[in-house]
């Protein structure tokens, strides 16, 4: 300060006010830009202060000497308040106010998981000098941050912090390089506001089967982790969580995305356990197929894959996927197969060579940028036909229930993909085959068998083949000709029957033999005689018996000629064939009842009992004698006493066995 002043010396201008900065006491540290004293008249710097910007100013400092710029108020407390402040410059007179300030005044309320700052101006319009910044501090744990900056007078400032004490100041920068800050303003905060929803990016199953999670970190500063959701059973489960904000994949093993789709979803949570939304699901491609092994195809079919992220820097929307089909022969490289659009979810591969091992897998690709995509499980299939027989035999073409019908016995490899039998027949060897019938080989048995309801054994023999049809409607395999044994039969007055059959064929090493069976008149069949295995012949003396009707029935039974290898030896049996023995009869011209020949009555042989009648008359016609039973004779009575002596008429009727009708008549002599 000078000492002399000068009396008409002219008054220094109020100092400019440039910046106001509150401390946590709210005292006020006010800064200005020292004025011209071009005459050494200066006193001090006076700086007012009020608490309403019309009135109430109070003389708060008085600062001198004249180059000091700045000085601290102690006397207000501006955290409560805004205060005003304006300058004079006492220099023998007191100068003109300066403009009037008010210092940044700095409310905070608690929104809810969000700090919510408002603030006033120094001045309206803002200082020349003020570049029109305002920066936001906040503290906690006694340490200030700069958190943002802005040009408004209002901030919201969401809470990262979990039950936390946070205090804010607004700070500006002036031009003249001082800094105004506003009074603390702060609380109690507690983050509760759920972060944003991290975006999937896809869902892909690996090569060993396990499934590949990824997704864009959330946006969320204060994200310490992922939740991994799969939905189960038609409800989201939480399977596992990994942690850090910029962890975006996560690699679930033990699934199992062979059996279906799976489905899965994300979700961030915060240190103070706030947990955002779930992403849209995306589902893991399940990749089946369905082999035609008859006509070698293989149809490939999957679910469409959805629910992908939105297209980035492509003009918005959502990709479009396209499918690429991959494929590995014989465990070779993978190549593409086939491309599919969007809308394909479907691709048959023909021309399959068998036995050939096709490895599949379906990959979705975005078409856009083909930054995104998504394998399916692997599934692989052998290329094959149904398997023929190793071994098909027929066992035997036969006659079966008491020569009405021919049977087919076979038997076949059980592990064959035999699905039908089917039975043809001809009459002759190498003639036309027709079909007889059909029989399922659903069964997987060893041994089969079929009864031909059309064949007459009793008139021919038939030779059958069994084919074996599989599962593709294809003929595989059949087995030898089975030709069944037709026997004929036929009697002679000499008392033999002669035999002649077929040979039976054809077995893989022939006939061992023939048995010969034979019944008489309807009696029990049993075993009179055996042949060799290249005999079709047989004779039969029958002229010892003496009894019966002559009817002799025959069958002939081929035995299989096996070696002692194998276990099974089969049998065919032929129809049934009957001979027919003339009847024979011896009628005694004479006899007499007192003496050795008391009883006249025919010997006869071969006869057919039921059809036999025996009556003897005298010479006028008298009917003396009749019975039908051939063991009993006339013994010359009639109605007690014996007749005379004399000729007398005998007339006989019968049948032989074969039906065929015999009348005889004649003459005896009866003595006494």
């Amino acid at each position: 300060m000078a000492s002399n002043q000068c009396i008409n010396a002219q008054p220094i201008s109020a100092p400019v006010i440039h910046c106001i900065a509150i401390d946590s006491a709210g005292a006020a540290t006010v800064t200005w830009t020292i004025p011209a004293d071009t005459n050494n008249s200066f006193v001090s710097y006076n700086i007012f202060t009020s608490k309403t910007r019309p009135a109430g100013y109070t003389n708060s400092a008085n600062v001198a000497p004249d180059n000091q710029n700045s000085t601290t108020i102690t006397s207000i407390n501006a955290s409560t308040v805004p205060y005003y402040f304006y300058a004079t410059t006492t220099s023998g007179t007191v100068s003109a106010s300066s403009d009037t300030v008010e210092s940044i005044f700095l409310s905070v309320a608690n929104g809810g998981g969000v700090a919510l700052l408002h603030w006033t101006p120094m001045c309206t319009p803002n200082l020349p000098t003020f570049n029109g910044w305002y920066y936001i501090y906040r503290e906690y744990k006694y340490k200030w941050t700069l958190v943002d900056s802005t040009k408004l007078l209002n901030y919201s400032d969401t809470i990262t912090y979990c039950n936390a004490v946070l205090n804010y100041k607004i700070v500006t920068n002036d031009a003249s390089g001082c800094q105004s800050s506003s009074n603390w303003s702060g609380g109690t905060f507690q983050n509760n506001i759920p972060p944003v929803m991290p975006v999937m990016d896809s869902v892909s199953v690996g090569p060993t089967g396990n499934i590949e999670i990824s997704w864009y970190p959330s946006p969320t500063k204060d994200v310490v982790g992922y939740y991994i959701y799969e939905n189960i059973n038609n409800a989201w489960i939480i399977i596992d969580s990994v942690y850090g904000i910029n962890t975006t994949s996560f690699n679930l093993t033990g699934a199992s995305p062979g059996t279906g789709s799976l489905s899965f979803r994300i979700a961030g949570f915060d240190s103070c356990h706030n947990v955002s939304a779930e992403d849209n699901p995306q589902h893991t491609i399940y990749l089946q197929q369905t082999p035609d092994n008859c006509i070698q195809t293989n149809k490939l079919s999957w679910n469409k894959y959805v629910d992908a992220p939105p297209v980035t820097g492509g003009g918005g929307g959502y990709n479009l996927f396209e499918y690429e089909i991959y494929v590995s022969i014989n465990g070779g490289a993978y190549t593409v197969l086939k491309i599919n659009p969007a809308d394909s979810v479907t691709y048959i591969q023909t021309g399959l060579s068998t036995k050939e091992t096709l490895c599949y897998f379906v990959v979705a690709v975005d078409s856009v940028h083909h930054n995104i995509t998504a394998s399916s499980n692997i599934i692989c299939y052998q290329v094959t036909t149904p398997p023929g027989p190793k071994f098909d035999y027929m066992r035997s073409a036969t006659v079966i229930n008491n020569s009405t019908q021919n049977q087919v016995n076979w038997y076949v490899d059980t592990g064959a993909g035999i699905q039908e039998f089917i039975i043809k027949r001809s009459n002759e060897p190498g003639t036309k085959q027709v079909y007889v019938g059909s029989i399922s080989a659903a069964t997987h048995t060893v041994y089969y068998s079929f009864t031909d309801p059309s064949a007459d054994p009793n008139t021919q023999s038939y030779t059958y083949v069994v084919y074996s049809e599989d599962s593709c409607s294809i003929i595989t395999d059949s087995t030898q000709i089975g030709q069944t044994i037709y026997l004929t039969a036929s009697g002679d007055n000499s008392g033999t029957n002669t035999l002649n059959w077929n040979a039976y064929g054809d077995w893989t090493n022939g006939v061992n033999k023939y048995n010969i069976f034979r019944n008489e008149d309807g009696g029990a069949f049993s075993l009179i005689s055996s042949v060799s295995g290249s005999s079709t012949n047989y004779t039969d003396n029958v002229s010892a018996i003496i009894t019966g009707q002559g009817i002799f029935g025959y069958y002939v039974q081929a035995m299989e000629q096996q070696p002692s290898t194998s276990p099974l030896a089969d049998t065919s049996t032929s129809n049934i064939a009957y001979a027919y023995q003339d009847p024979r009869m011896y009628i005694p011209n004479a006899f007499d009842p007192k003496g050795v020949n008391k009883v006249f009555r025919p010997v006869t042989v071969f006869v057919d009992l039921q059809n036999y009648d025996f009556t003897i008359y005298d010479r006028w016609g008298q009917l003396l004698f009749e019975t039908t039973d051939p063991t009993q004779g006339w013994d010359g009575t009639f109605h007690g006493p014996l007749v005379q002596e004399g000729v007398y008429i005998y007339h006989i009727q019968y049948t032989s066995g074969k039906g065929e009708y015999f009348n005889q008549r004649g003459w005896v002599m009866m003595l006494k």
